[in-house]
């Protein structure tokens, strides 16, 4: 990917998550669309797709995880007497790296592992079998034993009660239940499922308060943090040492998959003026991908808009940045003169025009993507010289923002256009 800079008019945007900091806003970059929710009514959570068997905690709302490693899933029904054992027992939190793997795996996330070991449980012909035992407290400061029986068919299946026995429950969450969504959670004071997460689709990042790993005076420790995490299939670039005003487009390699890429460091607490600061001279750049099968395999392709993020505050509770839309995407050839769609504010019943005259011929695809990164529409395309396209109508498309895109090989061509 070629350097370039980008210089676009900035908008400042802000997201809160209230003064108590018991709520998360999820934010979609391109619509700027905002879906605030209570972070303070759950206590653990399943992650869903097909081969993710991720569970975790609500570190962010005081929820801690012992692993009990002095006994098993076996010994369930016996008491515990916690006395000198959180001395013995390993804690565990959220990695905050990656979605897929919680506390409850302790560590491991079978399916990119390839050994079926899941922390909580082992994978064994179609059913991850629970092995271990875990002590749990809540929200409200309640100490629970807890064990994930099964995940079997979309299911999970778990089991809690009091250290002594009592209240014992026996509860399950279907990843049918929360489809399309990141992770379907779950109340162990009030014994509910939770629904809380917007669509995959239809957000980018999540701004919240959470436990990450935080390293002070020489010391390594589990700290709740104010951040932002990204969704999983997005990727972010941080550039340091830049002018945020003009910045150089990052390379494909500056890319990563990992969901605190922009985390909670961009900003420090002054102990002079009791206030925070932003880090200087640090610009991100968010990008949504979508995986394509292809003749030649899976092929890893950016969707809509390559958004850039330069932090101007925060006051405890409140993000404030500025937000430069409409940014190239990361593997396209931004060049006007090659690909364009006019009118591109159209009405529903209007047809797009569009004019190719690049230099890569021969057949491609074309695809139009909604803000949210659903591809709505597709047909093969035959690159000539001075390509004219005029028959693409825009009634079956909802009033928004869409990108269209041509891709041939290597060689990506996107434009913005509007339905009104």
């Amino acid at each position: 990917t070629a350097i370039c800079a980008t210089s676009l008019i900035a908008k400042e945007i802000s997201v809160d998550i209230s003064k108590k900091r018991t709520e998360s806003v999820y934010f979609n970059l391109n619509t700027e669309a905002e879906v605030t929710v209570p972070n303070d009514n759950w206590d653990i959570s399943f992650m869903n797709g097909v081969v993710n068997a991720a569970i975790r905690i609500n570190g962010g709302q005081g929820v801690r995880l012992w692993h009990v490693t002095d006994g098993s899933i076996a010994d369930y029904n016996n008491p515990i007497d916690t006395t000198g054992k959180f001395d013995i027992w390993k804690e565990y939190i959220n990695d905050d790296k990656t979605w897929t793997i919680g506390a409850f795996n302790l560590g491991h996330d079978g399916f990119a592992e390839n050994t079926g070991d899941y922390g909580w449980g082992q994978y064994s012909q179609t059913v991850v079998e629970g092995t271990e035992l875990f002590v749990i407290k809540l929200r409200n400061g309640d100490y629970k034993k807890i064990a994930i029986s099964e995940l079997s068919t979309g299911i999970y299946y778990f089991i809690y009660s009091d250290l002594n026995n009592e209240n014992q429950k026996s509860e399950e969450v279907s990843k049918s239940d929360t489809k399309d969504k990141l992770f379907s959670y779950f109340d162990l004071e009030e014994g509910k499922s939770i629904d809380r997460e917007p669509l995959m689709s239809d957000w980018d990042l999540e701004f919240s308060k959470y436990v990450e790993l935080v390293t002070g005076q020489g010391v390594t420790q589990p700290y709740p943090v104010v951040g932002i995490r990204a969704n999983q299939n997005i990727k972010i670039a941080q550039l340091d040492g830049v002018d945020v005003n003009n910045t150089p487009k990052p390379k494909d390699e500056d890319f990563s998959y990992v969901i605190n890429e922009i985390g909670w460091d961009w900003k420090e607490y002054d102990f002079n003026t009791n206030a925070y600061k932003v880090v200087p001279e640090r610009v991100y750049y968010v990008q949504r991908y979508e995986i394509v099968k292809k003749d030649t395999g899976l092929v890893e392709l950016p969707v809509g808009a390559l958004n850039k993020i330069v932090f101007t505050g925060f006051d405890g509770s409140k993000f404030t940045f500025e937000l430069n839309g409409a940014v190239a995407s990361v593997s396209e050839k931004n060049d006007n003169n090659k690909f364009a769609v006019t009118p591109n504010i159209v009405n529903r019943n209007e047809n797009l025009n569009l004019i190719y005259a690049g230099s890569d011929l021969g057949e491609a695809t074309l695809n139009i993507y909604s803000a949210t990164g659903q591809n709505v529409y597709t047909q093969s395309v035959n690159l000539t010289k001075n390509l004219q396209i005029s028959n693409i109508n825009a009634s079956d498309l909802s009033s928004g923002i869409y990108f269209i895109r041509i891709q041939k090989n290597n060689s990506i061509y996107t434009q913005k256009f509007i339905v009104k």
